[in-house]
């Protein structure tokens, strides 16, 4: 091989290398990107902070494996509460982040996710990826017979059985934007359905979490004092239930302890 013949083996040999290390860059970087599940449990843990999302649920919680199924909880008495969520697609479920399990696309140009708490809670997560996600959630809640969900003054809503014995409930409700800004949001409820609705400004900037989180009396602790009901007079006259309040012979240290669990 002459010295001309040389150059231009070489030349060929560089560049056939540099072709299988451009070749070979797509598949080594693709591993980089982060899968749908795993950017929504990002915005997800950026919103609801980490320090407090359990690594299993609490003994009788449960995350349902596709988003047509129901998240399962405790009540302060020991009965099953059922959480359907607003999905409107039959979507799987996949664990990302510390212990966020995704729903992505559930809804419409929303994803929903759901985390175990460190007490003992429950998280449901709705997140609105754009300005046609709806403005409102329907969470369907199963309750023990007779039992109804009760508004309270602090934007909460407390689950009370028929004979008024308070059983646990959501806290007060909140969503952010992608910024972090906090996010008009509010309960009202319909029948046994928990509805979260977010108002959304033109300052919003998406995507916008928003959830509803539900508590029992031993997500708190015995220490809580949460061992009686809401007024029971006050669910018959269909009034509603209001921290502070004393009724039928509730002890006001009652209704102090479940204001102090959803403050």
């Amino acid at each position: 091989m002459n010295h001309r013949q040389r150059i231009a083996s070489t030349v060929v040999a560089t560049i056939s290398a540099a072709t299988l290390t451009l070749g070979a860059a797509p598949a080594a970087f693709a591993g980089d990107i982060p899968s749908p599940a795993e950017q929504t449990a990002a915005l997800v843990e950026k919103a609801t902070g980490t320090t407090d999302i359990a690594l299993t649920p609490a003994p009788g919680t449960t995350i349902p494996q596709r988003s047509t199924g129901d998240a399962k909880a405790g009540t302060a008495t020991g009965d099953a509460v059922s959480i359907a969520l607003p999905g409107t697609k039959n979507v799987t479920g996949a664990k990302a982040g510390k212990n966020t399990t995704v729903y992505p696309g559930a809804a419409e140009a929303t994803d929903l996710a759901v985390q175990p708490t460190t007490d003992g809670g429950i998280r449901a997560l709705a997140v609105l990826k754009d300005v046609t996600a709806p403005r409102e959630q329907r969470y369907d809640v199963g309750l023990p017979a007779g039992a109804r969900l009760v508004e309270l003054d602090n934007g909460a809503v407390a689950a009370i059985a028929k004979n008024g014995t308070f059983l646990g409930g959501f806290t007060t409700p909140w969503a952010k934007d992608a910024n972090g800004k906090p996010v008009p949001t509010s309960y009202r409820v319909d029948g046994n359905t928990l509805v979260q609705s977010v108002r959304i400004a033109d300052s919003t900037a998406f995507p916008v979490v928003a959830d509803p989180k539900w508590l029992n009396d031993a997500a708190k602790g015995t220490a809580a004092g949460l061992v009686g009901g809401c007024a029971a007079g006050a669910l018959a006259g269909g009034v509603g239930c209001l921290p502070g309040a004393v009724a039928s012979g509730v002890a006001g240290g009652v209704a102090g302890a479940i204001s102090g669990l959803f403050g």
